[in-house]
């Protein structure tokens, strides 16, 4: 062989070894996530912010600059309305947006107090509108001011009743507590003609003192006793009706059967201009682009405008930040026929701070039928870091790192807000008898396994049932029909096993982009660092959930099957989660929570308990794991 053949072979040798160490770097995005669907063509017309305003005595309440740069924005990014929600008479009973004309005894502020802070809300309705910005009042009846009650007796009503719900003895909780508020409100809950007449009167001055109010988002409410569909034609169609503006009003079903909707406030004397609000989209989540079937029943039954909550409140720390499923999100809407629009409630830390480009993605592809172009944001990355190189990889991390919470929450599911599962999973979420342990996201048509049914039968039958769908090949079914069955012999269900190793991998190809944005970044190189340590954080977050999932079921299983050999491995999963979440928490605890205590001055928490608590909790659960899952019991 002559020199210069060996020489030429070397130097393919070394190019196929060059190309082979770039392929490998380069995070493979769309293996782990679905393309992005071709544009609907069609315009959601009704694209809102929630936006909460904060008590009066907090200086951004007044501070004019503050929400003129906000409207600003989010009218430039294709916002058309804003839904207002903070303290006032419709959501926690404090005398504040209304001087009581009617019913004068409800007053409990000065008049001065009680002028500056309607001259303030009229200003934020009018430069709203400067801005092409509708405003909506958010509104939850029941509740009347303290003074109210005390006038009527009503702070005197000790016993639940037909009339008296358990909110008004127990307290409802106050999401604006101030000096004057406590933490609960007892003020609440009671339903009689004199808070009826109350709730009517408090409808007519709102929309006689702010002529800029286009309208309210009602939601039918917790703190409604009785049946809560009659209520709106007792106490706030009267109000609407009487205006010669005739608002609109959009109506959340919240804890209001269909039947009752459909026969109490849409037969029985209709509003004229009556919408449908559904709260939301994935339930008070998100785990889908997919609407969840309930609201896509709800509006093909009701045929109103339907107005969607979109609520990531499963998702407080980490970017809430992919354009790529925002755009999906948007086309996945249009696809329904009775969507008019949605209100986007921007969540903490994730969807303020940290995922402005979901914002701006969701009403941009909602008001057009524009195609989705990765370019469009590599540019906006480009210009923050420098370099169109770093911008790519900083979009992939971000593209796949959003997926990783709601993946993991399609699986470990629940439909509210108030059992957080981010920064932890404990076991009792898999032993404990809830309802939603049965189910697994809603959007998903039941492909995905829900944990008890999925344990049940691998405990049963290992070799059959064990991580598999059917589409392996040359083992088993060789059957007219699938391993699982769900639906005949044309859908492979997921098992959790595989799809948790899936999450796995989103957290490594997160972190491995985010790395390569850090390598090519020119400048903000510190913001660079803090992506990097971020979706370093999502990456250990995704191996837990992984390990931690795939421990609880082994658990499960030989809770059930009592086979010694799923003993042993459980125990050794086990082991494994609670080294992948010391992990997690001591990386969190070391570099996120200073970050986070810089960005927003609170730490992390879950459910209020901080990164050293969960550490104990984690580390308890493991000691008490054949306690926990019942293995000695016969």
């Amino acid at each position: 062989m002559s020199r210069h053949t060996i020489r030429h072979m070397l130097l393919l040798l070394c190019a196929s070894f060059c190309c082979s160490a770039a392929q490998a770097q380069q995070p493979k995005p769309n293996e782990i996530q679905s393309a992005p669907l071709p544009p609907v063509d069609r315009v959601l017309e009704f694209r809102a912010i929630l936006q909460g305003y904060s008590h009066p005595e907090n200086d951004v309440f007044f501070n004019r600059d503050y929400w003129r740069s906000k409207m600003a924005a989010w009218s430039k990014e294709g916002y058309n309305a804003i839904v207002w929600y903070g303290p006032g008479e419709l959501t926690n009973g404090e005398h504040m947006l209304v001087r009581h004309k009617r019913f004068p005894e409800a007053r409990e502020i000065s008049k001065e107090q009680n002028d500056k802070i309607i001259k303030q809300m009229n200003w934020l309705f009018a430069t709203a509108k400067s801005h092409g910005l509708k405003s909506y009042l958010q509104t939850q009846p029941i509740f009347y001011t303290r003074a109210f009650g005390k006038a009527h007796g009503l702070d005197r009503l000790k016993k639940i009743s037909k009339e008296v719900g358990k909110w008004h003895i127990n307290g409802y909780p106050n999401f604006w507590p101030s000096s004057k508020q406590p933490n609960k409100i007892f003020n609440c809950h009671v339903r009689n003609k004199k808070t009826i007449a109350y709730t009517t009167a408090v409808f007519e001055e709102l929309l006689e003192l702010y002529p800029d109010l286009s309208g309210f988002m009602g939601f039918n409410g917790e703190p409604v006793p009785g049946n809560r569909s009659t209520f709106f034609n007792e106490a706030i169609a009267p109000a609407l009706r009487k205006s010669k503006r005739k608002p609109v009003y959009i109506a959340n079903q919240w804890q209001t059967p269909l039947e009752q909707f459909q026969k109490n406030i849409i037969s029985d004397n209709p509003y004229e201009n009556l919408w449908l609000g559904f709260h939301g989209y994935n339930s008070e989540q998100v785990t889908d682009a997919k609407p969840y079937p309930g609201v896509v029943h709800w509006a093909d039954q009701t045929r109103l405008p339907t107005v969607v909550e979109f609520y990531p409140a499963n998702q407080l720390y980490f970017p809430f930040n992919s354009p790529r499923f925002a755009y999906n999100v948007a086309q996945e809407m249009k696809r329904v026929p009775g969507f008019h629009g949605f209100v986007y409630y921007e969540r903490h830390i994730s969807g303020t701070l940290l995922g402005p480009m979901f914002r701006q993605a969701l009403a941009r592809y909602a008001s057009s039928n524009e195609k989705y172009d990765p370019k469009v944001w590599i540019t906006a990355l480009s210009e923050q870091f420098g370099s169109d190189e770093a911008a790519k990889y900083f979009l992939q991390a971000y593209d796949v790192s959003n997926l990783i919470i709601p993946e993991a929450d399609a699986f470990i599911y629940s439909g509210g807000d108030v059992m957080r599962r981010e920064l932890r999973v404990p076991y009792n979420w898999f032993v404990a008898d809830w309802p939603w342990n049965y189910m697994t996201s809603p959007a998903r048509g039941g492909r995905l396994i829900p944990f008890k049914h999925y344990v049940d039968f691998v405990a049963k039958s290992p070799k059959r049932f064990r991580n598999k769908d059917g589409s392996e090949p040359n083992e088993y079914p060789y059957y007219q029909q699938v391993v699982w069955a769900s639906e005949g012999g044309s859908v492979f269900n997921i098992t959790p096993e595989k799809h948790f190793s899936k999450i796995k991998k989103m957290g490594n190809r997160c972190h491995e982009a985010a790395l390569l944005g850090l390598k090519h970044a020119k400048k903000n190189r510190e913001e660079a660092q803090n992506i990097v340590n971020i979706m370093k954080g999502q990456e250990l977050l995704a191996a837990y959930y992984d390990s931690k999932v795939k421990a609880a079921i082994m658990c499960a299983v030989y809770q059930k099957s009592k086979i010694d050999a799923h003993r042993q491995e459980a125990l050794k999963l086990a082991d494994k989660a609670l080294a992948d979440y010391l992990a997690f928490a001591e990386f969190a605890s070391k570099t996120l929570d200073p970050y986070y205590k810089r960005l927003s001055g609170a730490p992390l928490t879950e459910a209020g308990v901080g990164l050293a608590e969960l550490i104990k909790l984690e580390k308890q659960e493991r000691k008490k794991i054949a306690e926990i899952f019942e293995w000695n019991q016969q």
